[in-house]
């Protein structure tokens, strides 16, 4: 039997959670315009990992925002052989966020979906690639669409839209 805090994951190798979080923490840190990395509620028992993102230099262009935030969460349920995990940018500014969500809260769109939300409100929620990976090349699939999917939401309707041709697939 694993000991306490042991995750088995899929194709992963053993890890503790702990030890993952710490290395998505340590990955962030070097992510240009990402900073204020926090995992929460603590080190020893982390739940969840925050940053602050400062758009221009996350995305190397100008963004309309000043400030982002990055939060990121795996959990791994005995129910199914993959992780679940979300990934989700938000802006305080202009109450706007989008993430994936690869867990069990919207079955008819498949084990993975992408959603954005405005001013409370989900606007769009569509299925999203689903991704069977170690976390950490998760991460950077996900932080790589990121980059491509936020120049590209059109804000003209002053609420924001996806793009003609959706959410970008994972390189």
């Amino acid at each position: 039997m694993a000991p306490v805090g042991f995750v088995f994951l899929t194709n992963r190798g053993n890890l503790t959670k702990a030890k993952l979080y710490e290395a998505i923490r340590t990955r962030l840190v070097k992510e240009p315009g990402c900073d204020a990395v926090q995992l929460r509620p603590s080190r020893m028992r982390p739940r969840t990992i925050k940053a602050r993102i400062e758009p221009d230099v996350f995305l190397s262009q100008a963004y309309p925002a000043e400030e982002a935030t990055l939060e990121i969460s795996f959990s791994y349920p005995r129910s199914v052989n993959h992780e679940y995990y979300v990934v989700e940018w938000g802006e305080a500014d202009r109450t706007f966020g989008i993430g994936w969500h690869q867990d069990e809260d919207h079955p008819g769109l498949g084990k993975c979906h992408f959603q954005m939300d405005h001013s409370g409100t989900t606007v769009d929620r569509v299925p999203a690639t689903f991704l069977d990976e170690h976390p950490l090349s998760v991460l950077e699939a996900r932080l790589d669409q990121l980059r491509t999917l936020l120049p590209q939401i059109d804000w003209s309707e002053g609420v924001p839209a996806l793009p003609d041709d959706g959410v970008p697939s994972p390189a």
